[in-house]
Order: structure tokens, then C-alpha cells, then sequence
């Protein structure tokens, strides 16, 4: 994921907004090389979130890179990839 600091991104606004526009990337912006939000670009309908890629720049599931894999491909009973 890219990443901006503030100061980068007042004097690059117009570039971080036609990346999150036209390239559909998001992009990072904060202080102190922290990142604090995020630029997504919008929904093409209200009702359509790129809700994936925000929880995975998202520290909310960061516990979970600790836990064991509990199923493995051998548990599937139907091949689907």
C-alpha cells in the first residue's frame, strides 16, 4: 500500500486523488510514518464498500495472523478452486 505523510500529501492532493480515482488503489496517509487513514476510492453505488481491502489495511483482524490453521484443503469435501 502506498503511503503519504500529511506535509507529501498537501502538496501531492491532486495526485493521491486521481490514483484513488481512476487506479481504484487505496492509499495511506499519517504522521510520523503511522499510517491514520485511509483514501479509498467511492462506491460506484452507495451500497458497494471495497469492505475487504479496508479490514485488511485495517489493524481489526491483526490477532488473527497468530492463530493455527484449523482446516487445510483435505477437509473440503468438493474441490472449488
Amino acid at each position: 500500500m502506498i503511503h503519504y505523510s500529511t506535509t507529501e500529501a498537501r502538496k501531492h492532493l491532486n495526485e493521491i486523488i486521481n490514483r484513488v480515482k481512476y487506479q481504484k488503489i487505496i492509499i495511506s496517509l499519517g504522521r510520523h510514518n503511522k499510517q491514520e487513514v485511509l483514501v479509498v476510492p467511492k462506491p460506484e453505488t452507495e451500497k458497494e464498500l471495497p469492505i475487504a481491502e479496508i479490514n485488511m489495511a485495517s489493524p481489526s483482524f491483526e490477532f488473527l495472523k497468530d492463530e493455527p490453521d484449523l482446516y487445510s484443503t483435505k477437509d473440503l469435501k468438493k474441490r472449488y478452486v
